[in-house]
């Protein structure tokens, strides 16, 4: 498969996923499920990987882009970010980095 084709469905997909967001700002959650589901159907159709930063704006299993506060809730325990979507209940739990600090 040609890499132009590949790198402008790359670019639509992150798009797609940019737009959902501001969808799901705007109240209208069935569209941007369309979107990410729209966007994964991309990247699996023509085999290229989405950004970690991209991956973790959507719910892998209802497919609505994460927006904290209004569609997931973030809490802080034991030094473990927990994400969890609110429309499903989706729980992803990733360890918090320890930073240096002026040392």
């Amino acid at each position: 498969m040609k890499i132009k084709v590949v790198k402008e469905h790359r670019k639509r997909a992150l798009e797609l996923i940019d737009m959902a967001e501001q969808i799901v700002k705007e109240g209208d959650i069935e569209l941007a499920r369309r979107y990410v589901r729209l966007a994964l159907t991309y990247s699996s159709k023509f085999r290229f990987k989405l950004p970690l930063i991209y991956k973790r704006k959507i719910c892998r299993k209802c497919f609505v882009p994460l927006i904290p506060g209004l569609t997931e809730r973030r809490r802080i325990k034991n030094k473990v970010i927990v994400r969890t979507c609110i429309y499903c209940g989706w729980v992803r739990r990733y360890p918090v980095k320890k930073t240096d600090k002026g040392s």
